[in-house]
């Protein structure tokens, strides 16, 4: 089998047959019906969209420009046409009763299941600059939930030292429905939390509160070293920071 995603504490497989959700700790699977489309030639990209055990899970699977929707437990897919360019969800995330996405080139999403799907692609303004971003080069980003809905970016923080980054935080301050703008405001303190993320795009980044518990850092961005005596680094957000392993995943000009 293939490993594809690790989506709502679920890892999700597949092989020529098919589907599998598996449960990391418990190993119980969730295996889908067979999918079967003229229009399914590969997968493109593969998500949940909320925990196994919600009423409003679904598994979303990406083919080319379609889009297959199982509910979890039901007996059958629904194919979709979605006709929004370009689109590849590589991130979508629950909150306060909506779902969002990040998808290629720097899309950001608003994914609608009910009645029937709808897909709303809003551009990215951020606060700091008022011009509109396209996740270009140097850049990776991350969806995660915290109090508010937040955009995590890193970025090169400088060509004087081509290892040192920083990480920046932003919150959903509003969407504009006419002119398909969502606009993002600068977060300078994650107050009690921290933040995992992890080079690995099939990985969601993780938030965690009061991490002085285990020992952590609170208002710290962690992500993997790749050194076997210290897993885990940690930079403390908006602040400059060095790391060799870090700075190589800018060289993915911003792919997840």
């Amino acid at each position: 089998m293939f490993f594809l995603r690790c989506s709502y504490g679920h890892l999700i497989f597949c092989d020529d047959d098919g589907f599998y959700i598996v449960n990391a700790f418990s190993g119980t699977k969730v295996v889908p019906p067979c999918l079967k489309s003229d229009n399914f030639i590969r997968t493109s990209y593969v998500t949940l969209t909320a925990p196994v055990a919600s009423a409003d899970s679904h598994l979303l699977v990406g083919s080319g420009g379609y889009l297959f929707q199982w509910r979890i437990g039901s007996d059958s897919w629904l194919e979709h046409y979605p006709k929004v360019p370009f689109l590849r969800i590589e991130q979508i995330i629950a909150f306060k009763g909506k779902t969002y996405t990040l998808g290629s080139f720097g899309s950001f999403c608003i994914v609608q299941f009910s009645p029937s799907l709808l897909i709303q692609k809003f551009e990215v303004v951020f606060e700091e600059d008022r011009t509109e971003d396209r996740y270009w080069t140097n850049q990776k980003t991350w969806l995660v939930v915290w109090d508010v809905l937040l955009l995590i970016k890193l970025e090169a923080a400088g060509r004087i030292s081509p290892e040192a980054f920083h990480f920046k935080a932003f919150k959903l301050e509003s969407l504009d429905a006419r002119k398909k703008k969502a606009r993002w405001v600068k977060v300078d303190r994650l107050n009690n939390w921290a933040i995992f993320v992890s080079a690995d795009g099939r990985c969601e980044a993780l938030s965690f509160m009061n991490p002085e518990r285990w020992g952590g850092r609170s208002n710290h961005i962690y992500f993997p070293s790749y050194q076997s005596e210290q897993p885990w680094a940690a930079a403390q957000l908006w602040q400059r920071a060095n790391n060799h392993s870090t700075s190589s995943w800018l060289l993915k000009t911003g792919s997840q």
